[in-house]
């Protein structure tokens, strides 16, 4: 009976677990959900990184389409250049180009001018930042009404913004137009978003080579604008 006792006892013993066994058990548990963890957190974000990557381009093709629309909309009055001039800077790092542009209904603001469809639209990038904005002003403000203009910010993590104009004479594009009282036949954009990693070059770059109109409008033809003739 004695005997029969004690066989049960190690019988019981057997059966159970070591401490040794418990805790290799309890880390390779822990390996695993390691490595589901390891998986999801690669799997989010490769999805995080996708999701952004598509809305950059987005918002990259909805920056430069904002800009060929403006331009393609440029208008230049011979008679009254005080108004009309078309002026871009290129000398700094990044370019700047400010016109006037008989912009359409569906342009971004366009509902806070009341319908005036004729404004002074300016694109550049402030200095000591990286976002490229879009400013407009009522065509007479600066000169008569003094109001502040409506801006919004195109497009962030700007790294190039660039203009480049035809020259019909060198047959080739340029980086400066000096002529301010008329408008350049045609402009190379170029925006630049986001940085390459290990690279300062940036990420995405977008290029549109964009005709403008060719002819001012004549001094008969003007009309009067807001007044002023």
């Amino acid at each position: 009976m004695k005997a029969l006792w004690h066989s049960g006892r190690r019988s019981l013993r057997r059966a159970g677990f070591t401490v040794m066994e418990v805790m290799v058990a309890i880390f390779l548990f822990a390996l695993i959900l390691m490595m589901i963890y390891s998986t999801w957190r690669l799997i989010f974000q490769s999805s995080q990184a996708a999701i952004r990557s598509t809305t950059d381009s987005q918002r990259a093709r909805m920056a430069m389409r904002t800009v060929e629309d403006a331009l393609v909309s440029a208008t230049m009055f011979a008679s009254n250049p005080r108004l009309y001039f078309f002026q871009a800077d290129t000398s700094g790092q990044f370019a700047a180009v400010s016109f006037a542009a008989d912009l359409s209904d569906s342009f971004p603001n366009s509902g806070m001018f009341g319908g005036e469809r004729l404004r002074r639209v300016s694109f550049y990038v402030p200095p000591g930042g990286n976002d490229l904005v879009l400013e407009q002003n009522s065509l007479l403000a600066d000169f008569e009404q003094g109001g502040e203009p409506a801006s919004i910010v195109l497009a962030r993590e700007v790294q190039l913004f660039q203009l480049e104009f035809w020259d019909g004479q060198q047959r080739d594009f340029v980086e400066e137009w000096l002529s301010t009282n008329q408008l350049p036949v045609i402009v190379r954009v170029t925006l630049g978003f986001g940085q390459s990693k290990g690279s300062r070059e940036p990420a995405q770059i977008v290029s549109r080579v964009v005709r403008l109109p060719t002819v001012a409008v004549p001094r008969e033809a003007q009309g009067v604008i807001g007044g002023t003739p």
